[in-house]
């Protein structure tokens, strides 16, 4: 008897940690597409700001606001980023449609191109992501991870989406499963333990109640 409970526990454990390493892979590729796109409007605040140099030297400079640019991960930061990037380069633009020279200048030039292939890689690293989070969220909700899933610390992930002034807004993406984890495996270790410990005092009784009735 003993030996067959411990057999389901070892079970019942090694099935948790094929789950749980199931989710969390899901969780770190949501992650990883999460800081591809960091690393990307990165780099479009980057050529923004290289924008407002350029243009600085024309007219209505002073609606070209200066950009600093983050080398935080906070969300705050990174979407506030992305609206301050892109009405610099919608200031830059218009700019450049009344100043034939602005419009005509080569570094100018390229920097929209570099701007045009920054763009389309959001696109692609939002859908990348998106579907990355699509994956994640449905494994999460399917049984039987819905049952544990969120006491072992894996949210549900958001998607990148496009506000209502047609800006893009990231919401933040983090797990607390490996310290939950941890806690819930010593939990369930000491719990296993003390159950084997009052297993093994029944059968020893037993056996002495046992021993009692042949003697008798």
């Amino acid at each position: 008897m003993l030996t067959t409970i411990l057999v389901v526990l070892v079970l019942i454990i090694f099935w948790l940690f094929l789950s749980y390493n199931k989710l969390r892979h899901m969780a770190e590729n949501v992650k990883g597409k999460q800081a591809n796109i960091y690393a990307t409007v990165k780099k479009r605040q980057d050529i923004a700001q290289r924008l407002s140099d350029i243009a600085s030297s024309y007219g209505d400079h002073e609606k070209l606001t200066h950009i600093s640019i983050t080398e935080s991960d906070n969300l705050t930061d990174i979407n506030q980023a992305t609206s301050d990037s892109s009405r610099v380069i919608g200031n830059v633009q218009m700019l450049a449609n009344r100043f034939p020279d602005l419009k005509a200048n080569t570094t100018y030039q390229q920097l929209m191109i570099q701007l045009e292939e920054i763009e389309n890689s959001i696109l692609k690293r939002r859908e990348d992501y998106n579907q990355a989070v699509q994956i994640y969220n449905s494994t999460r909700g399917s049984i039987p991870h819905l049952f544990y899933a969120s006491a072992l610390g894996f949210i549900e992930a958001s998607y990148f989406e496009v506000d209502e002034n047609g800006l893009d807004q990231l919401m933040s993406f983090k797990t607390d499963d490996g310290k939950i984890l941890r806690d819930t495996m010593g939990r369930m270790a000491t719990a296993a333990t003390e159950n084997v410990k009052k297993i093994k005092e029944q059968i020893n009784k037993h056996s002495e109640i046992g021993q009692q009735e042949e003697k008798q």
